[in-house]
């Protein structure tokens, strides 16, 4: 199914994994998830995020460079890593396939990936040794856990904390259990928010299946947002055209097999509130939210759509909603839990010393609020 390019095996005494490097075949999302069928991984690394990536935003970050690691000894797969290789000032790095939508990044762990760190030490040696030519390492917002299997890149010594943690709320029970552990204020006004918005003739909830009519509710997110961000002075890279062809294609593909989840609050042909997440499994991350006209506000439209959503995917046996990285109130008030996310960033020779240098600045100042907080104005000042 794949065709492996430059494979290299362990040196060590007791080989335990290989590793290549591997070209692109065509139907890569079908010949991805096929590998991966009983396979560990985030929603960001499916089959159908993954393509999109490569075939939009990945040629304006650097080269592809997707690895995959087995076991010496049986054959089995212990992870695929969809990687991308990129030159930063004359260094060439090696991270996920991110480039700013990908919130969580990490190896997809077939049934031979490690489990303890001294069999990840020997999956990190494979993967090395498979790489290209190469300066530095930047693995970013990275799970300790896959699905309930260990990160094996997190169990590494050089792995240290990430500035970012994800926000989880899980739902064992129905969706009245939920409801019954927010506080009776924020019940309350969710149970008004929602007359006040069914009120309105033709004011519905719906998830959006339609491809022609999931083009048109994610163009009025787009523009619903980036209005929104503009408002507040947030610099984003949702405008970018590559970024936009990336969700456009996404939504195309995945409406179908239902990894995409797109959502809407609607009052006749006007788009109130829209929603968009991925979904594996019995999980489901929230990616991005917009809000329409400010006339709706009284109604907390973002509220009722994010709720909403819950409701309905719960219904049909979703158990884990992502809220995603960002610290903001509003998920603690639905109850999201912190989860911790690590990063590992290696310099491989002298040339990605500095880079080095300059991550690790980075996370200090973004770990240290106030330092982080003057670093923002004096940026937005400037």
């Amino acid at each position: 199914m794949w065709r492996g390019a430059d494979a290299t095996r362990v040196t060590a005494a007791d080989m335990r994994f290989v590793a290549r490097r591997e070209d692109h075949c065509r139907d890569f999302a079908a010949a991805w998830d096929a590998e991966t069928a009983h396979a560990a991984a985030t929603p960001f690394q499916g089959g159908r995020w993954v393509e999109a990536w490569y075939s939009t935003i990945g040629p304006s970050v650097g080269d592809p460079l997707r690895v995959a690691i087995h076991d010496a000894h049986t054959g089995a797969l212990a992870a695929l890593l969809p990687l991308v290789l990129r030159n930063i000032a004359g260094c060439r790095v090696v991270e996920f396939a991110d480039g700013g939508v990908s919130d969580y990044n990490a190896p997809v762990l077939g049934p031979a990936g490690p489990d303890d760190t001294k069999s990840a030490l020997l999956f990190w040696s494979a993967l090395r040794a498979a790489l290209p030519d190469v300066d530095f390492v930047r693995f970013k917002r990275m799970p300790l856990a896959i699905e309930g299997r260990a990160n094996p890149l997190a169990l590494l010594p050089a792995t240290r904390a990430s500035s970012a943690n994800s926000n989880v709320v899980t739902v064992d029970g129905d969706w009245s259990d939920f409801l019954a552990t927010l506080k009776g204020s924020l019940r309350r006004q969710v149970e008004r928010n929602w007359r006040a918005f069914s009120a309105h003739d033709g004011a519905v909830f719906r998830r959006v299946t339609d491809h022609s009519e999931a083009a048109a509710v994610l163009g009025t997110l787009e523009r619903q947002q980036s209005a929104r961000l503009r408002r507040r002075g947030v610099s984003h890279v949702l405008d970018q055209p590559q970024v936009a062809a990336f969700y456009r294609k996404l939504v195309a593909d995945g409406l179908a097999d239902d990894t995409v989840v797109l959502t809407a609050l609607t009052h006749r042909e006007e788009v109130v509130a829209a929603l968009l997440g991925i979904a594996r499994g019995d999980g489901y991350v929230m990616l991005r939210i917009s809000i329409g006209a400010p006339e709706w506000s009284s109604c907390s439209p973002g509220r009722l759509i994010i709720l909403q959503t819950m409701k309905m995917l719960r219904g049909i046996g979703y158990r884990h909603f992502d809220f995603s990285i960002g610290e903001y109130e509003y998920k603690r008030r639905f109850g999201a839990a912190s989860r911790p996310l690590v990063e590992l960033t290696i310099a491989l020779s002298p040339r990605g010393w500095p880079l080095l240098a300059f991550e690790r600045a980075k996370l200090l100042v973004r770990r240290n609020r106030a330092l982080y907080g003057l670093v923002h104005r004096l940026l937005a000042s400037a």
